[in-house]
């Protein structure tokens, strides 16, 4: 497998990697830990079919169904999702981290792009470890003190 980073921030395609086949144990390990390490993982070119994307997330860790958008028929976990022409909105509406807000939230989201257009429908991805590094002490400090509550409400 052969790693290279894509931003600064975060990021990196992995290549020699085939999802189509059985990933042995200790590619898993290596694939996991280039997760952990750049955040957000590319692969290119994988025709997958729903079973073999299935088969891959299950490497990574335990899928979950999305609670608002019914699965496709056989993988509950898997859900479809469109942007035609006419559509200005991303899928969400806002920026969004997928999930965050169960009890026990998945460790990531796994998207796999069967038609983009020639340009634009970029995904953004951003390091919210990043955003916090780059505070001041202060801020830290003042951040340090408060609490939150995620919550699925505009869902």
């Amino acid at each position: 497998m052969i790693i290279r980073r894509i931003a600064g921030a975060l990021g990196a395609e992995l290549h020699g990697v085939d999802l189509t086949r059985p990933i042995p144990a200790d590619l898993q390990q290596e694939i996991r830990a280039a997760l952990l390490q750049h955040q957000v993982i590319f692969f290119r070119d994988q025709d997958l079919t729903p079973e073999q994307f299935m088969r891959f997330a299950q490497t990574l860790g335990q899928p979950v169904e999305y609670p608002f958008v019914k699965g496709l028929d056989g993988y509950p976990c898997v859900i479809e999702v469109k942007k035609l022409e006419h559509e200005k909105v991303n899928f969400g509406g806002i920026w969004h981290s997928d999930t965050t807000y169960l009890d026990i939230p998945p460790m990531g989201s796994m998207l796999l792009a069967k038609e983009i257009p020639p340009y634009g429908g970029d995904t953004l991805f951003a390091s919210q470890v990043a955003a916090y590094e780059a505070l001041s002490d202060g801020m830290k400090r003042l951040l340090a003190t408060l609490g939150c509550v995620n919550t699925s409400d505009k869902a």
